[in-house]
C-alpha cells in the first residue's frame, strides 16, 4: 500500500488519551507543559494591551488558541503595522509579540498538545455542562409557555367573570361608582314596572282563588290578600294595606338617602379598572339639624314625672359644701324647646308596600306560593284528562274551562314579577339606596376583578421579557 494511503486511513483515539499518544509517538515533548510559561507570559501581555489595528480590536478577547494566533498575525502583516526591517523582522512590537507566539506554538509541535488539552477539556466537561444548560433552559422556556398560557387564560376568566357581574347588575362596567348611583335613580321607575306586571296577575289570583274555595268548601277564603291589594290599588303605602285609609306616599325627597349622589373623578387604565378620586370642598354635608321647635309664649317652668319614687341608698351621703364657681352665668336660653318623638315604625308604614323589607318579602313569598299553585295545576293537567274535574258536582265552571295552555301563560306571567324581585341586580339595588358603604363594598368588589387582570399581566410581561 502506498505511503500517502495510509496516512489516509484514519486511528480511533480515546480522548482522554490524546496527549499520551501523542507523546508516546515522540511528536510531542514529554514536558511540553513546562516549557510554555514564555508562551503564556506573551499571551497576557498582548491580551492587557491594545490592538493598534481598529478592526482586529473587537476579535481578541482572551483566551487564544494556537489558531486565533495564526489568524490575528495574518491580519496584522496585511495591515500597515506588518512592515519588516531589512533583517525581516517586524518593526512594530505589538506584531512582532504575536509572530513570537505563532513561533513558540509551532516549536516541538506545542500546538498540538495544547489542542489536545482543550479538546479532552471539551468533551469531558464543557460539552456535558453546555447539554445540562441547554436542558434546564429548555424547561425553563416550556415552563414560561405554559405560565404565559395560565395568565393569558386567567386574564380571559378574570374579565369575562367582571362583564358578567356587570351584566347582573345591568351596568357596562366603563365607570361602575357613577353607573351604580344612576342606577339606584332609577329604582322607583323599575318598582313601577314591578306593580304592572303584579296586576296582570288578575285571572291567575281569581283562578287561584276559585280552586281553593272549591277545595276547601270555604266561599270566604281569600288567598294571597297582599297580592291584592297591589293589583287594586297599586305600589300603595303598609298603612293603606293594614288599615285601608288613603294616604299620600312618603317622597324620596322627604327622606335621608344613605348614598349621597356625587360626581366622581374617575380614572380608568387600559383594563378599564376605575379609580375614584372626589374633590374633598365638594363633599362638605351639612350636618343634620335635631327635630326641636321653638315655642314662644310658653311657661319655661313645667313638672315632669318621670315615675320614680324616692331611692333609698342605705347610709347618708355626704356631698361635701364646697361650693363650684362656674365662672359666670350660664345661658340656657329664653325660649322652651319640646322635642319632638316620632312613633316606632311611622316612618315604615309611610313606605310603599315594595320599598318596605316586610311587605316586599311578603308579596315574594305570595307570587312563590301562586307560582307553585300553577305548577301543581299544570302537572296534573298535562298527566290526567282535563274532564276529571267536571265530573265532581258542583265544580266551578272556571276551573272545568281553563286548559293547559291558560295555565302556562299565568305561569309566565307569574314568573316576570317573581325573577325581578328576587334577582341580584334588586338585591344589589335595595343595599346601594340604603348604604353607602355597601356602594363603596360593591364599587371595590368589582374593580378587584380588574385589578387581578392587572396583576396577570404584570406576570405576564414578566414572563415574556425572561
Amino acid at each position: 500500500m502506498e505511503a500517502e494511503k495510509v496516512q489516509l486511513i484514519p486511528i480511533d483515539i480515546k480522548d482522554v488519551k490524546l496527549i499520551d499518544w501523542l507523546v508516546d509517538r515522540a511528536i510531542v515533548n514529554r514536558l511540553w507543559n513546562e516549557e510554555c510559561s514564555e508562551l503564556r507570559e506573551l499571551l497576557k501581555q498582548v491580551s492587557e494591551e491594545e490592538c493598534p489595528l481598529i478592526e482586529l480590536a473587537a476579535e481578541i478577547q482572551p483566551p487564544f488558541y494556537y489558531h486565533d494566533s495564526v489568524k490575528i498575525l495574518q491580519q496584522l502583516e496585511q495591515s500597515p503595522f506588518g512592515s519588516k526591517n531589512l533583517i525581516g523582522q517586524f518593526n512594530h512590537e505589538y506584531t512582532a509579540k504575536w509572530a513570537r507566539i505563532v513561533k513558540l506554538y509551532e516549536k516541538d509541535a506545542t500546538f498540538l498538545a495544547d489542542s489536545a488539552k482543550h479538546i479532552i477539556q471539551n468533551v469531558k466537561y464543557d460539552i456535558p455542562l453546555f447539554k445540562k444548560q441547554i436542558s434546564r433552559a429548555t424547561q425553563v422556556k416550556q415552563d414560561s409557555i405554559k405560565k404565559q398560557a395560565d395568565c393569558s387564560n386567567s386574564i380571559a376568566k378574570y374579565q369575562i367573570k367582571y362583564r358578567e357581574k356587570c351584566a347582573d347588575i345591568g351596568i357596562s362596567g366603563d365607570h361602575v361608582r357613577s353607573e351604580l348611583v344612576s342606577l339606584v335613580q332609577d329604582l322607583p321607575l323599575l318598582m313601577s314596572d314591578i306593580t304592572a306586571d303584579i296586576s296582570s296577575l288578575q285571572s291567575a289570583l281569581s283562578y287561584y282563588q276559585v280552586f281553593a274555595r272549591f277545595l276547601i268548601k270555604d266561599t270566604e277564603l281569600e288567598v294571597c290578600p297582599l297580592l291584592r291589594h297591589v293589583i287594586n290599588h297599586g305600589n300603595s303605602t303598609v298603612n293603606q294595606w293594614e288599615t285601608g285609609i288613603t294616604q299620600t306616599p312618603l317622597q324620596e325627597s322627604d327622606t335621608d338617602s344613605s348614598v349621597e349622589i356625587i360626581d366622581p373623578i374617575e380614572t380608568q387604565d387600559k383594563n378599564g379598572c376605575i379609580f375614584v378620586s372626589d374633590d374633598p370642598g365638594s363633599l362638605a354635608a351639612e350636618e343634620s339639624e335635631d327635630k326641636v321647635t321653638e315655642m314662644e309664649n310658653t311657661d319655661p317652668e313645667c313638672d315632669i314625672d318621670f315615675g320614680i319614687d324616692t331611692i333609698d341608698f342605705g347610709a347618708d351621703i355626704d356631698f361635701g359644701e364646697e361650693i363650684i364657681d362656674c365662672g359666670g352665668d350660664i345661658d340656657f336660653g329664653d325660649g322652651a324647646i319640646e322635642i319632638s318623638v316620632l312613633e316606632d315604625g311611622e316612618d315604615q308604614k309611610n313606605e310603599l308596600i315594595l320599598d318596605n323589607t316586610a311587605t316586599r318579602n311578603k308579596v315574594v313569598d305570595e307570587l312563590f306560593e301562586l307560582s307553585a299553585f300553577l305548577s301543581a295545576r299544570r302537572d296534573e293537567l298535562s298527566r290526567y284528562s282535563d274532564t276529571i274535574l267536571a265530573e265532581i258536582p258542583e265544580c266551578p265552571v272556571e276551573i272545568q274551562t281553563t286548559q293547559l295552555e291558560n295555565i302556562e301563560k299565568m305561569l309566565v306571567g307569574v314568573t316576570v314579577p317573581l325573577d325581578k324581585l328576587t334577582s341580584d341586580k334588586m338585591r344589589h339595588l335595595l343595599l346601594l339606596r340604603n348604604s353607602e358603604k355597601y356602594l363603596d363594598r360593591l364599587t371595590d368588589s368589582m374593580h378587584s376583578q380588574l385589578r387581578l387582570c392587572d396583576k396577570m399581566e404584570v406576570r405576564l410581561t414578566a414572563l415574556a421579557t425572561h
